[in-house]
């Protein structure tokens, strides 16, 4: 699944460059209208204005709701027909997304499917690791990243860093749950995208009832997947390539995507070994 959404990712970026929205002539050349745009809020100005960088410009608008200063959001991003810019749907980006370049720990996507076919070995693998780099390690920065992706694990909670085509992804799977599979992963265009996965299996002939049959019955298995995603533009793109994630699947934008396990700000003195 994290595999083929870095695709459909990649595939956005370049329909983005090549097909440009249809009110490109009314809004930056530098933000594409139907994909999330990351912002970061520089100041705050009179009222309900703000002063925020996006890319290489700087620009001051009015927010809805209250924007934390020095923090970054992922928007929506148009002009209306005043020309007057208008951003909505504002989602915070995880503090820990910002030290992800300088994480002294990145796998690939190979690695991740390592994980997903032998996830207890993965995991031991991992832990081992941390445990060795925690103990030998003379760099306060990698200490405190290597620290944070300990403590994740001690709650249930694998979190990664992917780099892949010079992008880092953060990722984050439950580890918890046998038959349910969670995971949050942030993507550089598609923005966070929060999910879960599970197997069904079902009798091929639906006239087929339990208790009424002496032979076992035919079965098929199928997968499942919930994907939730920080608005209906996301959606709709991850729509038009449905068929290419090869699940039965269902995608929500009613609610923004939230981390598994929350890094950011976390105490290293709650290090648990």
């Amino acid at each position: 699944m994290l595999h083929k959404l870095s695709q459909i990712d990649k595939l956005a970026a370049t329909k983005s460059a090549s097909n440009p929205s249809k009110a490109s002539g009314h809004t930056p050349k530098h933000f594409n209208a139907n994909l999330p745009v990351l912002l970061n809020v520089l100041a705050k100005a009179q009222g309900n204005s703000y002063l925020l960088k996006l890319g290489n410009t700087t620009i001051q608008t009015q927010a809805h709701a209250p924007l934390q200063v020095g923090k970054s959001y992922w928007a929506n991003m148009q002009k209306n027909a005043a020309g007057q810019i208008i951003i909505n749907n504002l989602v915070q980006k995880p503090a820990i997304d910002s030290a992800l370049k300088h994480m002294p720990l990145k796998l690939s996507m190979e690695d991740l499917r390592h994980l997903a076919s032998e996830p207890k070995a993965f995991i031991q693998e991992l832990k081992e690791f941390l445990l060795s780099q925690l103990s030998t390690t003379m760099s306060q920065h990698d200490f405190k990243e290597l620290s944070l992706l300990a403590l994740s694990l001690t709650q249930e909670v694998l979190s990664l860093v992917v780099h892949e085509d010079g992008h880092d992804h953060l990722v984050q799977i439950a580890t918890a749950k046998s038959n349910t599979l969670d995971f949050y992963a942030i993507f550089p265009r598609l923005g966070p995208i929060s999910g879960q996965i599970w197997q069904e299996i079902t009798p091929k002939d639906s006239s087929q009832k339990a208790g009424l049959m002496k032979q076992p019955r035919d079965t098929q298995k199928r997968i499942c997947a919930h994907l939730h995603v920080m608005n209906d533009r996301v959606k709709e793109l991850l729509l038009t390539h449905i068929n290419e994630l090869e699940f039965d699947l269902q995608i929500f934008s009613d609610r923004a995507p939230k981390e598994l396990f929350a890094l950011g700000g976390t105490s290293l003195l709650d290090v648990r070994t």
